[in-house]
């Protein structure tokens, strides 16, 4: 087990966001997180990932409890994410925003131009590493995105909804990107979607929220199924189909 998180609840003010989640995703899959907006899907990534810290309930990386570390520390010890918006610098070329995110998230300092020539490589990007990420479309920034985070040599990548905005053709590529960095790259993923067919597809478990509570976890292809699910996420009982190509 590479993450588990223990009765994680985040109350902001009078909101309760998270409420007692449990979580355990296992080394080497690919582990779907969904829910209706609002569900408190973004608030498990930040918490998990250290942008803020939760109200109750621990968390547990690779063995070792993180709840208390900053982001830049998690990043560190191997746990990297993408944001729902790609954050780039699009005055900086695509080569100096992975350096920029490795830098950050890599610890060390020795071996970065390796690093970053390795995601570059993997991901395919050698064609635009000069380019300012001003003149990126879309899918590609999503990738330089995703490229920053390998190259901090993460084990475990948080995708936070990695294919809104993307056509149907974008879609299926960048699932069989994801599928390359867990299948070739042996790296853990963690994956916020809203289209559930495409989670479905690409993910080995599924974890379902719905007002900050687990609803759901557990077999894909259970939640198409599942009466709670149905009723609060799904609604007509129809799973969420992806959208028409742009």
């Amino acid at each position: 087990m590479i993450l588990k998180t223990e009765g994680i609840s985040k109350v902001f003010g009078k909101l309760q966001a998270l409420l007692d989640v449990d979580l355990e995703v296992e080394q080497g899959e690919i582990f779907g997180i969904a829910g209706p907006n609002g569900a408190g899907k973004s608030t498990l990534f930040n918490v998990m990932a250290g942008t803020f810290p939760p109200t109750a309930g621990s968390i547990i990386f690779d063995g070792r409890d993180i709840t208390a570390l900053k982001s830049h520390q998690i990043c560190r010890l191997g746990l990297a994410r993408t944001f729902q918006v790609p954050q780039t610098f699009p005055s900086l070329t695509v080569y100096d925003n992975i350096r920029v995110g490795v830098t950050f998230g890599g610890g060390r300092k020795r071996g970065i131009r390796d690093r970053i020539a390795r995601a570059l490589d993997f991901l395919d990007l050698n064609s635009v590493r000069d380019l300012e990420a001003s003149n990126l479309d879309l899918y590609t920034t999503k990738l330089v995105m995703m490229a920053a985070c390998l190259a901090t040599e993460c084990r475990l990548l948080m995708l936070d909804e990695p294919l809104a905005g993307l056509s149907v053709t974008e879609i299926s590529d960048f699932l069989r990107v994801v599928r390359h960095v867990n299948r070739d790259g042996g790296t853990t993923v963690l994956m916020i979607e809203h289209i559930l067919d495409s989670l479905i597809d690409i993910s080995n478990r599924i974890l379902i929220l719905d007002n900050g509570e687990v609803i759901y976890n557990g077999d894909p292809e259970g939640i198409r199924t599942d009466p709670r699910v149905i009723d609060v996420y799904l609604g007509d009982g129809q799973v969420v189909l992806e959208e028409d190509d742009q």
